[in-house]
């Protein structure tokens, strides 16, 4: 008897269209799993005879001749573009901007998948009924002038200003220039529409009649600056922006924040702020503003696919180590219980936590918080790494962005 193998399939698209018997019956089991599986029904109906395993986030069945096009990153679909000269198919992993006067080009597409974020003018909401749309619908007034989801004014945004023009920024307008002439805009009857206004105090006054009365208005003294990723603050941060900041992500305060915290007198965090544990008390007796403070180590390790966690790393770490966002987190053999209770402070965030004991594991277990699994180092059996090894020879496994059967 045939000795078959299996066939494994993972990729972000899958096009079953084209499969066929001859195929499926070459193979003992076949497994896709594929962000998209795309198919039609005589596909469907084969995958259904011969029990293939299907592991998907969205199907897409089409007949007839249609192409697939793969956009991994923003996509912008205005009334310029050009519309498809074939049947086509389009999967954006990013977020989609649509703008006003491209219905036709919307409705030329054969159909589309979009993983994130979609803006749309609010007349053409409609039209995204027949896309999957994986991700929220954010929408903007037809005629509306759309801006960056996150808009920064100039002193010279008055000079490319449009007469009773609408202006649209999806995520929020950021106005704390000093020299930004809000009353000539006035004057051209210029509107603005978004969700958050970051406004100087000195401006406030004449920016504020021309938003939009949903907008949720924050003021912000003078000469505060608008840091728009994760920061650490220190010397060349303040430097860099001064003594007033608004964060807009994670700060973290390290040890070495003391002469930079000394030069702040103004700061708003939208986000966490991660604050050294030797900084704490004098954090707390400021006047800040922050979503959460999480106290960490002077030593934090972060977004690491591995981390492994030393007894020299430990001991070497005056403030303590912290451990955060990492996908796996392996503490070494020389690591004992003790020196853990002392130097990790906390540790968070992480997919897989391997420990070389379990007193090492009772510690580690004792400080986590949101970690998937803990398990100790070799604990899988020989028995079980037998068959892991007989599964990987006796199977076919394709990985790709995308396949076609």
């Amino acid at each position: 008897m045939e000795n078959k193998k299996k066939l494994q399939v993972n990729c972000a698209i899958c096009d079953t269209r084209n499969i066929t018997e001859e195929i499926l019956s070459a193979y003992e089991a076949v497994q896709i799993n594929a962000a998209t599986l795309v198919t039609s029904p005589e596909a469907q109906a084969l995958l259904g005879r011969y029990g293939v395993c299907v592991n998907t986030a969205g199907t897409a069945a089409i007949s007839g001749d249609v192409r697939f096009s793969l956009v991994n990153g923003p996509m912008t679909i205005s009334a310029s573009s050009a519309v498809p000269e074939e049947k086509l198919y389009v999967v954006v992993n990013a977020p989609l901007t649509i703008e006003s006067g491209c219905e036709a080009v919307l409705r030329s597409y054969a159909g589309m998948t979009v993983n994130g974020p979609v803006t749309c003018p609010e007349s053409m909401s409609g039209l995204l009924s027949a896309f999957q749309i994986n991700g929220p619908i954010r929408t903007y007034p037809d005629g509306g002038i759309l801006l960056k989801k996150t808009a920064v004014l100039d002193r010279f945004f008055h000079l490319r200003t449009k007469q009773d023009a609408l202006y649209c920024a999806p995520g929020r307008i950021i106005a704390l220039a000093s020299d930004i002439d809000f009353a000539r805009m006035a004057e051209k009857n210029v509107r603005f529409v978004t969700k958050e206004l970051l406004v100087a105090e000195s401006l406030a006054e004449a920016a504020v009649p021309l938003f939009d009365e949903r907008a949720d208005i924050k003021v912000l003294p003078d000469g505060c600056a608008y840091v728009d990723d994760d920061a650490v603050l220190d010397e060349n941060l303040v430097k860099r922006y001064g003594g007033k900041l608004y964060v807009d992500g994670r700060l973290s305060i390290t040890p070495d924040s003391a002469s930079a915290l000394d030069q702040v007198t103004f700061l708003r965090v939208n986000g966490d702020l991660l604050v050294c544990r030797s900084m704490k008390d004098r954090v707390l007796e400021m006047d800040l503003a922050y979503d959460r403070l999480q106290v960490v180590g002077g030593l934090l390790i972060s977004d690491m696919a591995q981390a492994e966690i030393t007894a020299r790393l430990l001991a070497d770490a005056e403030d303590g180590v912290s451990v955060m966002g990492c996908a796996s987190v392996a503490f070494a053999e020389d690591v004992t219980a003790e020196l853990l209770k002392e130097k990790l402070v906390s540790l968070s965030d992480c997919a897989a936590v391997i420990c070389a004991d379990k007193e090492q594991k009772s510690v580690a277990e004792a400080l986590a918080r949101d970690v998937a699994a803990f398990v100790l180092a070799g604990e899988e059996s020989e028995e079980e790494e037998e068959t892991e090894d007989e599964e990987d020879e006796n199977t076919v496994q394709i990985n790709a962005a995308s396949y076609t059967f």
